[in-house]
Parts: structure tokens; sequence; C-alpha cells
């Protein structure tokens, strides 16, 4: 994938999602979903992995929202989890 021409400084960085990873953004936006949506959890842990691996791998950036996709992601399905078990 290529990378953005806009240095990290910018505000169109922070604000629009440029030089990172579909995985990453994918998992972002899923995690944010799962926050009201508990099943959505498990994709958001899944996809948050999947994105620090390609990160890691092919460098690049999306590092964080792919390590907030799979604390989100864990917390909602322990969440969803506890939820199951007490029906």
């Amino acid at each position: 994938m290529q990378q953005s021409s806009y240095p990290p400084a910018t505000a169109s960085h922070w604000v629009l999602p440029t030089g990172r990873s579909w995985q990453s953004i994918a998992s972002g936006y899923v995690a944010l979903f799962a926050l009201v949506i508990w099943p959505l959890g498990p994709v958001a842990f899944g996809l948050g992995v999947w994105a620090l691996v390609r990160a890691s791998r092919r460098g690049g950036h999306g590092r964080g929202r792919a390590i907030f996709a799979v604390i989100v992601g864990l917390l909602t399905t322990a969440i969803l989890l506890a939820v199951l078990t007490t029906l």
C-alpha cells in the first residue's frame, strides 16, 4: 500500500485515515461500533490482531487503531460472555 505524502504533523493526518492499512481502519471502526453492539467484540479483536500483524510485517501507520481494536474487542467480548453466562 502506498504511504501518504502528508507528514504526521498535518491536520489531515489526525482527521482522515491517510497512510493506514484498510485492516487498521476497519478494526478501529468495528471497535467503535462494538462499544455499543457487543457481539462485534470478537470481530474487532480479530481485525485488530490482523492489523497489528500486517503493520509489523510491512510497517506503516495504524497501530494505534489496531491496539484500540484489540483492547475494545477483549473488553466487549468479556462483557458479552458475562451477559450470556448470566442468562
